[in-house]
């Protein structure tokens, strides 16, 4: 059996386990591991709806796999899993726990619950120059003081904290609106980026994929103020300029491994 029927099998039996992939996300899923466009993939879900508080809210965790409605950062989530599994539905849910949590534990308290985080520790590049990248004091602290006020049950917030800790001791660079059309010209698509939160408790507000089309840079993204996945709108630049919620943002560049 040549490699392309093995993928094939691969993919067909991947996608009559999970019940919810159409014929064209497999090829997409080919396309992405070929061209490293991850919006090869975050395409085929266009106008899927927006889903907030997909994720348990307190351990036990469980593992979710849903690819029929998203949030920003589990349409992203999806994305890579679905790129790195090749087909197969074992190694995607596999994948999944990788992007999702740190040392592959299905915890709570090791979610990825900052996108920053989860960029550091795949290894992910930041993306801009010295010029046009400013520090940013974030003391991620947003998490724990929520729960705190919430009487979480089974949530260890020592351990939260904790990690938070960490997380503050790290600088952590963007590059305001003011200079994003310095760094426009660097974003190809498929990068992902994060919408960056006055709050300096909390990292990104938002967090979506680089589109490029007739040479603009467009937001694909779950969109929780239109309810589904989306191409935005605007341009990238226009819509900073419209959500004045966002300061600036931190680009990222993903790896693709076989």
């Amino acid at each position: 059996m040549d490699s392309r029927k093995i993928v094939l099998f691969f993919l067909c039996s991947f996608y009559s386990a999970l019940g919810q992939v159409t014929p064209a996300l497999r090829l997409a899923i080919q396309e992405t591991r070929s061209n490293h466009d991850l919006t090869r993939i975050g395409l085929q879900f266009l106008g899927k709806p927006y889903r907030a508080n997909a994720l348990s809210g307190s351990n036990p965790e469980e593992l979710v796999a849903d690819l029929t409605s998203f949030d920003c950062v589990t349409f992203i989530e999806n994305s890579l899993a679905l790129a790195h599994a090749a087909g197969d539905e074992s190694v995607y849910r596999k994948s999944l726990v990788h992007f999702r949590y740190a040392g592959d534990s299905v915890q709570y308290e090791k979610r990825y619950h900052y996108f920053s985080d989860a960029m550091r520790q795949l290894g992910y590049p930041l993306l801009g120059t010295r010029d046009m990248l400013q520090k940013l004091p974030k003391s991620f602290s947003f998490l724990s003081n929520y729960l705190a006020s919430k009487q979480p049950g089974q949530i260890n917030l020592t351990l939260l904290r904790s990690r938070e800790t960490q997380l503050a001791h790290n600088d952590f660079y963007y590059t305001p609106n003011a200079l994003i059309d310095r760094l426009l010209p660097l974003l190809k698509s498929g990068d992902l980026v994060g919408l960056v939160s006055k709050n300096p408790a909390i990292d990104f507000l938002h967090t979506g994929m680089i589109y490029r089309k007739d040479g603009k840079v467009y937001l694909l993204h779950a969109s929780q103020e239109y309810k589904r996945v989306m191409v935005s709108q605007q341009t990238l630049g226009e819509y900073l300029k419209t959500h004045r919620q966002f300061i600036g943002v931190s680009a990222f560049r993903p790896i693709f491994k076989e």
